[in-house]
């Protein structure tokens, strides 16, 4: 079974430095400066957004939290730092039952700071501790250095499985039989 879809109070996520807030169409005026740059596609393939409005109306249609079909959870945050007042990217979760698939992405001027670890660490500890999420996966480009080495301190190892050219990573203790 499907978890609970939670409330977006529910969803708040809080670490050192980042407040893990849900994603609403209202967060593409912060994350549109952030999202605009061409180079954050070049492991994903995504162009950057048309403009703020694309945007917007992306982000609302992620506002219901849930696939289409109403299979998975889909599940957004902005990623707001702290100390720099302002938002520095996005971590996403979709959902299933009992393994999640998850996907970070931190602006380039935001870059080798460790904030997509703390983000990615706690996203992950989150769906654990609140929905019951027992496999996290993560689908990263075989030249994505950074994002390999994010899912290495978030305890993700590669397997041999590809998806869309890309190595799915997956949590050690959903390779290990339950007791």
């Amino acid at each position: 079974m499907l978890p609970h879809l939670p409330a977006d109070e529910e969803m708040l996520i809080s670490t050192q430095r980042l407040d893990l807030v849900p994603l609403v169409g209202g967060d593409a005026d912060d994350l549109f400066p952030v999202l605009h740059d061409p180079a954050l596609g070049r492991f994903t393939g995504e162009p950057p957004p048309a403009d703020v409005d694309a945007l917007r109306a992306r982000f609302a249609a992620w506002e219901a939290r849930r696939s289409p079909d109403g299979a998975e959870l889909w599940l957004n945050w902005v990623l707001r730092s702290r100390a720099e007042r302002r938002a520095i990217g996005y971590v996403q979760a979709t959902v299933g039952v009992g393994d999640a698939a998850v996907a970070w992405t931190v602006g380039s001027s935001m870059q080798r700071q460790g904030f997509a670890t703390e983000a990615a660490s706690a996203l992950s500890s989150w769906l654990r501790d609140a929905l019951g999420v027992r496999s996290v996966v993560a689908s990263i480009h075989p030249d994505n250095t950074a994002s390999q080495r994010v899912a290495e301190r978030i305890g993700l190892r590669p397997t041999d499985r590809r998806e869309d050219g890309e190595v799915v990573w997956e949590n050690v203790a959903a390779a290990e039989p339950p007791r």
